[in-house]
């Protein structure tokens, strides 16, 4: 306005014949206000990109978990926009030194070379109806494909978890939908990041069958410093499950045709001194699958009622550079077991892990982590003597390595891990490499 109004001034001179003094003495305050213009407007951007390199370094830094999850499974929990989009990956090389555990030379020799794997890519997409409802989905593809058939191969494309979460209160919200059984540490926060090894433990993958999700509802808040999830939710097939998986092979997808339900509840507390311990239960009863959908069998029958119980205990330290989760955890099935189709399961399971990982540049101020990491695990997959080979349901695995974080969401780990069965085992130990890379985003 103010250019204008001198602009004005300017013509208004020149046509009632101002002198050359004048004209100079308008022109010269017309300079000074582009001038002050300018100089304004250069201020504003260099505060505006202040602020934006301000929201992109808290991005980096800060992912926060939500209710146990994992820090991108989180995201939209902490979005300020209606729409979030998330997801993790992970990318890993594996080769076995003399591996001999399966039935065929040739199945052995094809072990043995370099396995190179997409093992997972996985977008969240996340939506904010308002500040009490949210929707939350994770899509896995893992081994980079898809499956359309029927068969147990395992690489696919599915639902993991899709789901509403009403929060109603911070000590009481209600999740419905396709969820994640609130069990242990890895299976509600399951992203590379968060854990050190190129394997998630054996102990949650065997007896807690990570990634373990299916239908139901669940209540959960925090009180204090604690935080709880309790619920219902639709229980494994009793029917899929084998010898030296437990449950495992009894996870349901999306789509469910059943009548059996477990209880599960989960209990964890956190102190400020960097110490997170807990522990979750599950009791249930579930029945033989004889069809996965209508007209479409499963090639299992029966009519046995199997009760499952399930416990575990965990605890986790992370502070001055240390980086230390360990879990304990105990498995049985009751009822009619003995009657299932794959018969000579065990029915009672247990397993122990610890795994200590210390930041070396946490010593020196150094920027990102460099963990030297060690993991022992123990896994016992017939505690009650019932397979035919009982050693080789028996093993230890020691992990050793390193896991390296340039960035608080990209993980390079390499480690060397040896499986040590029982004594008196028919399967012959097995040590292989592993070097992985995982992001998270």
């Amino acid at each position: 306005m103010k250019k204008i109004l001198l602009s004005l001034g300017v013509c208004n001179a020149l046509v009632y014949g101002a002198t050359n003094e004048e004209l100079a003495k308008e022109l010269e305050l017309l300079k000074k206000e582009i001038k002050q213009i300018k100089s304004e407007q250069s201020s504003t951007n260099e505060s505006i990109l202040n602020e934006l390199s301000a929201l992109n370094y808290k991005d980096v830094q800060e992912y926060e978990s939500f209710s146990a999850m994992g820090g991108a499974a989180s995201k939209v929990y902490f979005s300020q926009d209606g729409l979030s989009i998330g997801g993790y990956g992970e990318y890993k090389y594996t080769k076995y030194n003399d591996f001999k555990n399966y039935s065929s030379d040739t199945a052995n020799e094809t072990r043995n070379k370099g396995e190179f794997n997409i093992v997972r890519f996985v977008p969240y997409i996340g939506y904010k109806f308002n500040d009490y409802i949210i929707m939350n989905t994770e899509i896995e593809f893992e081994d980079g494909g898809a499956r359309s058939d029927n068969t147990k191969n395992y690489k696919y494309a599915i639902v993991e978890f899709s789901y509403l979460d009403f929060l109603l209160d911070p000590s009481f919200n209600i999740r419905v939908g396709h969820i994640l059984t609130p069990m242990g540490l890895t299976n509600l926060n399951h992203e590379p990041t968060s854990f050190l090894t190129a394997d998630r433990p054996a102990v949650e993958t065997l007896i807690i069958p990570s990634t373990w999700h299916t239908n139901g509802v669940l209540a959960h808040g925090t009180i204090d410093n604690f935080e709880y999830y309790a619920g219902v939710v639709t229980s494994p097939d009793a029917g899929s499950f084998t010898e030296g998986t437990f449950i495992q092979q009894g996870r349901l997808g999306a789509r469910q045709f059943t009548d059996d339900f477990s209880f599960v509840t989960r209990l964890s507390y956190d102190h400020s001194s960097g110490v997170n311990i807990g522990g979750s239960f599950l009791y249930g009863t579930s029945g033989i699958a004889e069809e996965s959908k209508p007209g479409t069998t499963t090639g299992h029958t029966g009519d046995a009622d199997v009760t499952i119980t399930m416990a575990e205990i965990h605890a986790s330290y992370k502070k001055n550079g240390f980086d230390i989760q360990t879990l304990a955890s105990y498995g049985a099935l009751g009822g009619d077991y003995d009657q299932l189709p794959n018969t000579g399961i065990s029915n009672r399971v247990n397993g122990q892990y610890i795994t200590l990982g210390y930041d070396i540049f946490n010593l020196f101020k150094l920027p990102g982590e460099f963990y030297l990491v060690g993991e022992i695990e123990r896994l016992d997959m017939d505690a009650s003597s019932k397979t035919q080979y009982v050693d080789n349901n028996r093993f230890f695995e020691y992990t050793g390595g390193i896991a390296y974080y340039p960035d608080p969401r990209v993980v390079i780990k390499s480690n060397y891990k040896m499986r040590d069965y029982g004594a008196d085992a028919k399967l012959a130990d097995e040590n292989s490499f592993a070097l992985s890379l995982g992001f998270i985003f």
